[in-house]
C-alpha cells in the first residue's frame, strides 16, 4: 500500500505542479472498502496517515467533509465492487481511490500508474487550470536566481509534462558534467520522443532526436557558454535538437549567436530558445484545445 502511494505521490508532484504538496491518508474499514485520500489545500509538507481500524460510519464522516452527499452514500455498493475495481474520484480539492476489501495485489505502483493516469485524462480541464496558475505566475512562485535552479526546474518539467504529454511523456532529469568548463555539472530534462507525426516527429527524422534535452536556466539571460555547451553536447545517442527556457526574452546578439553556431555545425545541430512568456503562451495554447507545438 505505501508502494502504491509513493507512486500516487510521484505522479501528482511531476504531473499538477512543484509547488503543490500532498497529504495522503490511507484508510481501512474491515471487511469493506480500503481507500486512499489524498488533498493538497493548504498542506505546506507531504503527509502520510494510516488508519485501518476505521468503523463504516467515521469513514462516510470523513468522505462527507469531501463532499457532503457522501452521508448518504450506501454500503451495498461498496460490497458489489470486483475485486479488481477502483472507485475515483476528484473533488473539492480532495483526490481519492476507493478499493473493495483488502486486496494487496491491487495497490501496487503498476496499479497506482493505471489509477491516475485515468483520473487526470477524466479531470485534464482541472490538470490544464493548475498549470496554467502556475505558468501564469512564474515569477512569484520562482525567482531568478541560480539559488532556485531545482525549483524552476521541476516546474518546466511540470508544464511540459502537461503539454506534450502525448508526444514526450514524463521528464526526468539527468546530470551533465562539462569538463572544459572546470568540471560543472549541469541538470537538464530528457524527454523520450514517441511522436509518429507531427512538428516532434520532424525532429526526429531531421536531427535524430530520439530524445529531447531541456536545458532550465533559471537566469535572465543565456550566455554564449550555455549556447556552446549544448551545441558541443548533442551526441548520435540523444540527438542534435534541445532547448533552453530561461526566464526573460532574450536580446539580439543571443539569437545572433545562436544563429552563428547554428551555421558552424552546417545546420546539423539546432537550440531553441523559450522564456516565461513562451510557457504561457503555449499552456493557454493547451487550455484552449490547440497544439503548442503546431
Amino acid at each position: 500500500m505505501d508502494k502504491y502511494a509513493d507512486r500516487v505521490n510521484d505522479i501528482l508532484h511531476n504531473s499538477l505542479g512543484g509547488t503543490l504538496f500532498y497529504k495522503q491518508e490511507i484508510i481501512e474499514v474491515p471487511g469493506l472498502p480500503t481507500s486512499l485520500l489524498i488533498t493538497y489545500d493548504g498542506v505546506r509538507d507531504d503527509a502520510r496517515e494510516n488508519h485501518d481500524q476505521l468503523s463504516w460510519e467515521d469513514f462516510l464522516k470523513r468522505m462527507s467533509a469531501v463532499k457532503e452527499d457522501w452521508k448518504f452514500f450506501k454500503r451495498e455498493l461498496i460490497e458489489q465492487l470486483g475485486t479488481e475495481q477502483v472507485m475515483g474520484g476528484w473533488e473539492n480539492r480532495t483526490i481519492y481511490f476507493i478499493k473493495p476489501g483488502r486486496h494487496l495485489e491491487q495497490w501496487t505502483p503498476t496499479h497506482a500508474t493505471q489509477d491516475v493516469t485515468a483520473l487526470l485524462v477524466e479531470s485534464w480541464r482541472l490538470w490544464g487550470t493548475i498549470v496554467q496558475q502556475e505558468a501564469e505566475h512564474l515569477r512569484d512562485i520562482v525567482p531568478v536566481g541560480r539559488e532556485h535552479f531545482r525549483d524552476f526546474e521541476q516546474i518546466v518539467r511540470v508544464i511540459f509534462n502537461f503539454l506534450f504529454h502525448e508526444e514526450l511523456g514524463e521528464g526526468r532529469a539527468q546530470d551533465r558534467t562539462e569538463p572544459e568548463n572546470e568540471g560543472v555539472e549541469i541538470r537538464d530534462l530528457l524527454y523520450a520522443n514517441k511522436a509518429d507525426r507531427g512538428f516532434w516527429k520532424d525532429l526526429k527524422d531531421k536531427y535524430s532526436a530520439s530524445e529531447i534535452l531541456v536545458d532550465a536556466k533559471n537566469t535572465a539571460e543565456v550566455t554564449r557558454a550555455d549556447l556552446r555547451q549544448l551545441y558541443c553536447y548533442f551526441k548520435p545517442a540523444l540527438g542534435f535538437w534541445g532547448l533552453i527556457v530561461c526566464r526573460s526574452q532574450q536580446p539580439e546578439w543571443v539569437h545572433a549567436f545562436n544563429r552563428t553556431l547554428y551555421k558552424n555545425f552546417s545546420q546539423s545541430r539546432c537550440v531553441l530558445i523559450l522564456c516565461d512568456d513562451d510557457l504561457r503562451r503555449m499552456v493557454a495554447m493547451k487550455n484552449r484545445g490547440n497544439s503548442p507545438s503546431a
